[in-house]
């Protein structure tokens, strides 16, 4: 399964389609962070990811143990990937996927497919299971406008 799809995705961005009903579409990376890390701040980074339809989305397993990139509706499945492994999913429909990794249940991210909203928020940058920033404190805000 990997192997077909990461051939796909190849020929596909090699520009090799023919006469294949496949789109070269935009492209983004998440990647799967373990170790040194303490296992509880595991995960995916980006944990959620905003992404227009006709996107590939490539996770790439920068850890030091294996790991799953799993559709929670059972959609896609990577399979066991190894540390520098990586797998690649075409999302042309718009919705809501969730994944986890079902080797390491407390893992978990969102891609959220529809029209580019160009909000920053959209994708969160931290690790699904937790972060490794501390939250800004007030000196770090804009102070509130008066009458405001």
């Amino acid at each position: 399964m990997k192997c077909v799809v990461a051939a796909v995705a190849t020929a596909v961005l090699l520009g090799v389609s023919g006469t294949s009903a496949l789109a070269v579409g935009e492209s983004v990376s998440i990647n799967i962070v373990d170790a040194p890390r303490p296992t509880p701040k595991w995960g995916y980074a980006p944990a959620t990811r905003s992404i227009a339809p006709g996107t590939w989305v490539t996770w790439s397993n920068a850890g030091q143990d294996g790991h799953t990139v799993t559709a929670v509706d059972g959609s896609f499945d990577s399979g066991n990937l190894d540390p520098s492994e990586g797998f690649s999913w075409y999302f042309d429909q718009s919705g809501t996927f969730q994944y986890v990794c079902t080797l390491h249940p407390w893992m978990s991210g969102t891609i959220l497919v529809g029209e580019p909203s160009g909000d920053p928020s959209a994708v969160s940058g931290q690790p699904s299971a937790s972060s490794d920033q501390q939250p800004p404190n007030e000196q770090d805000q804009p102070s509130p406008e008066p009458g405001g």
